[in-house]
C-alpha cells in the first residue's frame, strides 16, 4: 500500500471505455489484465496525522491505524473504492457532506482482495462485497464472484508456468 501516490490509469480507462462500446470475451479480457496491472486509489482516514520525512515527503507511523472507506451500492452491499487516478477521487470528495482527512493509498488488485479477505475479530470476513472502480465516472463493479474469476484465473497462469 503506498501513501502518498500520483496514480494514473489511462490504459485500464481506455479498456472501459472500449469494453462498454464492444462488448466481446476479447475486451473484457483485456479489462480483466490491466485491472491487474493497475494501481488505484483506495480513500482511508487515519487514527493520526502524517509526518513529513527528511525529504519532505509525507509519511505514517508505523502503528498509524488506516480505515478505507466504502460506498455501497444499489442493493446495499458495502464496496471499497478504487479510483484511478487523483482527479476520479476528488468526484467523491466532492459529494462528500463529512470533510473528515481522507488520503489516497495506493494499492493494486491483490491488496484489494487481501482487504476483502481479512479475518475480523469476530471471525467473519471484512465487510467488503467488492471494489468499484471510480463510482462517479465509469462505475465499475469488481464484486466477490468476479475477484474468485480472476484469482483462479492467476493460479492457473501459475500452474501454467511451473509446468513448463
Amino acid at each position: 500500500m503506498l501513501f502518498n501516490a500520483k496514480i494514473e490509469n489511462p490504459m485500464l480507462i481506455g479498456a472501459i471505455e472500449v469494453m462498454r462500446a464492444d462488448e466481446n470475451p476479447e475486451k473484457k479480457e483485456a479489462v480483466l489484465e490491466e485491472i491487474l496491472k493497475a494501481t488505484f486509489l483506495c480513500p482511508a482516514t487515519v487514527s493520526e496525522p502524517p509526518l513529513e520525512g527528511e525529504d519532505g515527503q509525507p509519511y505514517l507511523k508505523d502503528d498509524c491505524e488506516v480505515q478505507q472507506k466504502m460506498i455501497k451500492d444499489k442493493t446495499g452491499k458495502p464496496l471499497l473504492m478504487a479510483f484511478t487516478s487523483q482527479e476520479e477521487m476528488d468526484k467523491w470528495m466532492s459529494q462528500r457532506a463529512i470533510r473528515d482527512f481522507v488520503y489516497g493509498f495506493g494499492m493494486t488488485f491483490l491488496e484489494y482482495v487481501d482487504l476483502m479477505m481479512q479475518e475480523m475479530p469476530s471471525g467473519e470476513r471484512g465487510p467488503a462485497q467488492g471494489f468499484v472502480i471510480d463510482p462517479y465516472g465509469c462505475n465499475l463493479v469488481v464484486d466477490r464472484d468476479m475477484v474468485a474469476n480472476i484469482m483462479l484465473r492467476l493460479i492457473a497462469r501459475g500452474l501454467k508456468k511451473d509446468q513448463k
